[in-house]
């Protein structure tokens, strides 16, 4: 009695699993890869099936009996909700959110080892706030502050954490900083209103050692030296002086 009871409990179990798994199955629809297109209209992105061309709705799983390459929610052919991509370990490459075909909130990008590799905030397709990169270890790499889209600020480091460069925007102009030591070793500018670039280097006390900037001027090239204040104090013509040209070489090494 007790082993014909225990068989019914065990049929009672395995049915539950098998309608548990038809229920789970019915909520996602499998598809083999290029079985789908993306078409452009108005602006959109639209996900429709390659074959009746009819447009897509539903949550998607695309791959075979070994692999799955992606994983997206569509809401009237509009990209709604996740979006997966998986390396070929099957761990997932980058998990994204969507919201009426455009990105909306937070994108993560990870190794195949499955260690988070880069955050992306996006606002209305738009990246906006912090982007972050780390190394595999789980240190930061990079960090940037972005507004409407463009980066406004950002740091570089190392696997220890040192800062290494950093990138502003100051007067108009970006200025990339590269840092050895814990000091500043040299500026690079950039005007953001005409082609003003040049660059500063430092000393180990922090006082300025040569401020620099290459000019052309038609087929004349020209490297020119700057004071403090941006004052030219000296102009070589790079035909003319290559050997001159050659004592302002070491700066450069290195950056």
């Amino acid at each position: 009695m007790k082993k014909t009871l225990c068989l019914f409990l065990l049929s009672l179990f395995f049915i539950a699993c098998k309608n548990q798994t038809e229920k789970t199955d019915k909520s996602f629809t499998f598809i083999e890869q290029g079985q789908y297109v993306v078409d452009s209209y108005n602006g959109h992105s639209i996900y429709r099936d390659k074959k009746n061309k009819k447009i897509m709705d539903g949550y998607y799983v695309v791959g075979n009996e070994l692999t799955k390459w992606e994983e997206f929610s569509v809401k009237e052919g509009l990209l709604d909700g996740d979006y997966l991509l998986f390396h070929n370990n099957g761990e997932i490459f980058s998990h994204a959110i969507y919201s009426k075909g455009k990105k909306h909130g937070a994108e993560k990008t990870y190794y195949p080892s499955g260690t988070l590799k880069k955050t992306v905030m996006y606002a209305n397709d738009v990246i906006t706030g912090t982007v972050e990169t780390y190394f595999e270890s789980g240190q930061v790499a990079t960090k940037a502050t972005y507004k409407d889209g463009k980066s406004v600020e950002s740091s570089s480091y190392d696997i220890l954490g040192n800062i290494v460069s950093q990138t502003f925007i100051k007067d108009g102009r970006t200025i990339t900083q590269t840092i050895r030591g814990g000091k500043v070793y040299s500026e690079q500018i950039n005007s953001n209103y005409d082609s003003f670039e040049a660059t500063k280097f430092y000393n180990e006390d922090g006082s300025l050692a040569k401020f620099l900037r290459f000019f052309e001027d038609g087929d004349t090239a020209y490297l020119i030296e700057l004071d403090e204040d941006g004052n030219e104090i000296k102009r070589l013509n790079a035909k003319e002086n290559p050997q001159e040209l050659l004592e302002y070489q070491k700066y450069f090494i290195g950056l």
